[in-house]
């Protein structure tokens, strides 16, 4: 008797790389256009306008609207993304959700015709949970009669605790992994992405009934603290940025003490001001990815990073992020 043994290769998973585009000036440099060429990128979430609570109106409005220029978008699918405040379904009634709904339907097609998939960005809580879903059944609704995907974020707690938090009526949905932590805490050591935070949160994958894509943060940040409270977020900033040792004292690998004071980025800083750099490595996306890629079981995922602009492809080599997606690709 002879017996063949064969070993069966890992089965690749169908991966779509994507950027966040959440600037409200929708026009491309060219060294932007010339990295999503070469990645290459045809998927482009883009933030098309915030809905939020205007107490004068007494309704939600949008505001931040995105403004185009028509010459960027061709060959690259752009999903419209809406972000939606908690408070504007807070104080909105639920039986308005259907006309909410209409409005950002008619506005979403109004700034762009041809659409295979819109994306409805908000952090819902317990309260408002059922306006939320009744906005997503009525847009659902809606797209599937024009063949449209519908898909929604998830942020980690949210698939911890879904039992409780519930599960979007949607098609798919995107997981946030970042913003993790608490960004006014001074204690915070990473509010992007600290991965053994993120641990804590790893759990329910395999029960949770949506299938999920992923955003990954590729963004740095400086958190300005004054007298123990955070004053503001310095956005692009890097340890470079803070490298003139007459003005800055750095304390250790994240924080910096402005030793004079001085303008940083257009802002005045005080004597005595602390700067805690937010920033994510290529290891920690590394790690996340293969934390991630053992968790999320479908077969088809798009992999997006956040955000799309100079400064932060700059700092983030399409070669690194390729490799990201190919982390994600076995199984």
């Amino acid at each position: 008797f002879s017996f063949v043994f064969s070993c069966t290769p890992p089965k690749e998973k169908k991966i779509t790389p994507a950027f966040y585009h959440w600037q409200t000036n929708f026009s491309l440099t060219q060294s932007e256009k010339d990295y999503l060429q070469k990645f290459p990128i045809q998927k482009l979430y883009v933030k098309f306008f915030d809905l939020d609570w205007n107490a004068a109106a007494n309704q939600p409005f949008p505001i931040a609207e995105v403004i185009f220029d028509s010459t960027d978008w061709k060959n690259i699918e752009i999903v419209p993304t809406v972000f939606i405040t908690n408070r504007s379904l807070k104080n909105y009634p639920l039986e308005k959700m259907e006309d909410l709904g209409i409005n950002i339907l008619e506005k979403i097609f109004y700034l762009k015709k041809d659409i295979y998939e819109i994306q409805i960005d908000c952090d819902w809580s317990e309260t408002t949970k059922e306006k939320y879903f009744r906005l997503l059944d009525f847009i659902k609704k809606e797209t599937s009669s024009k063949k449209i995907q519908l898909s929604a974020t998830i942020r980690l707690h949210q698939i911890k605790y879904f039992e409780r938090t519930g599960v979007p009526p949607v098609d798919r949905g995107m997981l946030m992994f970042y913003n993790v932590d608490e960004v006014k805490n001074p204690a915070t050591e990473n509010s992007i992405l600290d991965l053994e935070i993120a641990k804590q949160y790893i759990y329910n994958f395999d029960k949770y009934p949506l299938d999920l894509d992923v955003a990954l943060p590729i963004f740095s940040w400086g958190v300005l603290f004054r007298g123990g409270k955070m004053i503001k977020l310095m956005a692009h900033l890097q340890a470079e940025d803070m490298a003139d040792a007459n003005f800055f004292l750095q304390e250790d690998k994240t924080h910096f003490k402005v030793k004079k004071s001085t303008y940083l980025d257009g802002r005045y800083l005080y004597e005595g001001d602390v700067i805690r750099l937010e920033t994510i490595s290529q290891k920690t996306l590394e790690q996340a990815a293969n934390l991630l890629q053992t968790k999320i079981s479908n077969s088809e995922l798009t992999v997006s990073f956040y955000h799309l602009d100079t400064t932060t492809i700059k700092n983030h080599p399409y070669e690194n992020l390729q490799d990201i997606i190919q982390i994600f690709k076995t199984n």
